[in-house]
């Protein structure tokens, strides 16, 4: 059987030096290009555009989409204001993927967001989210490692019987975290499946999704070397793009 492509959605990275400081380059972490690789899969970026027909165009030559992490959802979209603990923003980057979730839905592909890529599925259907942990209503864990990749550094329990504990074989295990952003509402179509021991929603499914649109707040293409349940998601994904 063929190998199904997986497109990822880019990002730009700046030279702050050398010949061409100032000068732009599209690019994913590596994490992502071998994690679909060991899955099975082919890799593809997908570099940023804001030309809709060409990203449309783009989704039109993949079999599932992975929408990739970076810099914090511009706030305007989940219709607030900007806080004191904001990060960095790219509003053309949030049009970005929002459109080519668009088209990954309308073309029914698999769909996989990771971390930023989760909150951008979750603002996309009326979601919103506490734009830092300081804001989070009760005391809150430690969601930002700063540190070592493959550190697992807190657990998460997954719903049982769920599709996620389906795919990961346990309903409790520990993951990484590069976050300071986190869901604040999820939509009634996206259900909650994965939570912290803190409540922070840490993976969820949209069940009004005909094929498979699924989402993980922490970052499982940097543990996948290391830990072999984070192949099973990226395993699933392209099983679904195949069909199976």
């Amino acid at each position: 059987m063929k190998k199904p492509i997986i497109g990822i959605s880019g990002s730009w990275i700046t030279d702050e030096g050398g010949m061409f400081p100032g000068y732009h380059r599209s690019y994913v972490n590596d994490d992502y290009i071998d994690s679909v690789i060991q899955a099975g899969g082919i890799p593809f970026i997908i570099p940023f555009s804001n030309n809709e027909d060409i990203i449309y165009e783009q989704i039109q030559n993949v079999d599932a989409l992975i929408l990739s992490g970076g810099h914090d959802v511009t706030p305007k979209f989940y219709n607030d204001e900007p806080r004191q603990n904001l990060g960095e923003i790219w509003p053309e980057r949030d049009e970005f993927d929002f459109t080519l979730l668009r088209a990954a839905e309308e073309k029914q592909i698999p769909i996989l967001g990771i971390c930023r890529g989760c909150q951008i599925i979750a603002v996309y259907h009326g979601g919103s989210l506490y734009q830092d942990l300081a804001y989070y209503p009760k005391e809150i864990y430690k969601h930002d490692q700063h540190q070592t990749p493959t550190l697992e550094s807190h657990s998460v329990d997954i719903k049982e019987g769920s599709l996620f504990a389906k795919i990961f074989g346990v309903t409790n295990m520990h993951v990484n975290s590069f976050h300071h952003q986190v869901i604040k509402k999820l939509p009634n179509n996206l259900e909650a499946q994965i939570h912290a021991r803190d409540g922070v929603i840490e993976g969820f499914v949209n069940n009004n999704y005909s094929n498979t649109e699924i989402a993980v707040q922490w970052h499982p293409e940097m543990l996948h070397r290391t830990n072999k349940k984070m192949e099973n998601l990226f395993k699933f994904i392209i099983d679904r793009a195949k069909g199976v």
